[in-house]
């Protein structure tokens, strides 16, 4: 009860700081983010972003198909599960960060899928995002120079060896634990299953590779960039994501996302255009889960 409670008041903390800092760095710059604001360029390219964000999550559903398959329900089809990850992204934005999870797991359960199948899915969903974000955020890190200035280098190792481990131990134990359950995944050993299974996670790391490359875009509205800065802005891009994802309680990341956005590119660019970059790069994710869910419901544009 104690620990729940410490738990609860550590997340809220990260929260209020995470918004208190990106606050204060509004009010300081607000007449400069105000003009940038009015700029139809920056307008125009949130809006091109943000379709082509949304386009990319297909990549997320089509894994998530993919791992029910593996898991056990293979009768689910492309629209179906198009709709129940559509319609459950957005739940990600209600104060807690689960119910995406959650959503998927009712929708899924209302369209005949096993728990035991949906809870698979879900662990190896997660296992994935995590691990790719990590692999290229950090590992990204050692290549391009920038473990020095965040981190050290035996930190970051350190992060890199505990994530394949980890990885590798849980999708070694995952079969034997849902054999248990009635569900014989298709894999003869562990490294059958690993080799599987990161062909499915390739997905996400395109995923992440475009929505890296969306950030990139909008740097260069304020800056001319090279292709080291490029990679850096996707290994960037990936560690933000992964810090939203993996602090429970800010609803899709709000707030912390943005501040570990600041708090890289502003070394590179300046404040002020940090901020605002950090604010653009929101509405495009946020719009981006719109048009997916629109694009992905057929009520939206069917009279079916």
């Amino acid at each position: 009860m104690v620990k729940s409670k410490i738990l609860k008041i550590f997340k809220l903390t990260i929260i209020l700081l995470s918004f208190w800092f990106i606050g204060e760095k509004f009010w300081e710059h607000q007449n400069w983010l105000r003009n940038s604001a009015l700029n139809y360029k920056l307008l125009i390219t949130i809006f091109i972003c943000s379709v082509i964000y949304g386009l990319s999550e297909f990549l997320l559903s089509f894994a998530w198909r993919r791992l029910l398959k593996m898991c056990g329900h293979k009768d689910i089809s492309a629209n179906t599960c198009n709709r129940i990850y559509g319609k459950s992204q957005i739940a990600k934005y209600i104060p807690g960060n689960v119910f995406h999870v959650v959503g998927r797991h009712i929708l899924g359960s209302q369209a005949g899928i096993k728990n035991i199948v949906l809870a698979g899915a879900t662990i190896y969903e997660i296992l994935g995002l995590i691990s790719i974000s990590v692999l290229i955020g950090f590992g990204g890190m050692i290549v391009f120079g920038l473990s020095n200035i965040y981190f050290s280098l035996y930190q970051i190792i350190l992060i890199l060896f505990s994530t394949i481990v980890i990885t590798s131990l849980i999708t070694a134990l995952a079969p034997y634990l849902m054999s248990l359950r009635g569900i014989i995944l298709p894999y003869r050993g562990i490294w059958d299953a690993v080799i599987n299974i990161s062909k499915i996670y390739v997905f996400y790391f395109i995923f992440f590779l475009i929505a890296g490359l969306l950030l990139v875009i909008i740097v260069n509205l304020f800056l001319d960039i090279n292709i080291n800065l490029i990679a850096k802005l996707i290994v960037i891009f990936s560690i933000a994501w992964l810090a939203g994802f993996i602090i429970p309680g800010a609803p899709g990341g709000i707030g912390v996302r943005e501040a570990v956005i600041i708090f890289f590119i502003t070394p590179i660019i300046g404040e002020a255009q940090s901020v605002a970059i950090a604010i653009a790069l929101r509405f495009v994710t946020l719009l981006g889960d719109v048009w997916f869910l629109m694009i992905s419901n057929k009520k939206f544009y069917s009279k079916k």
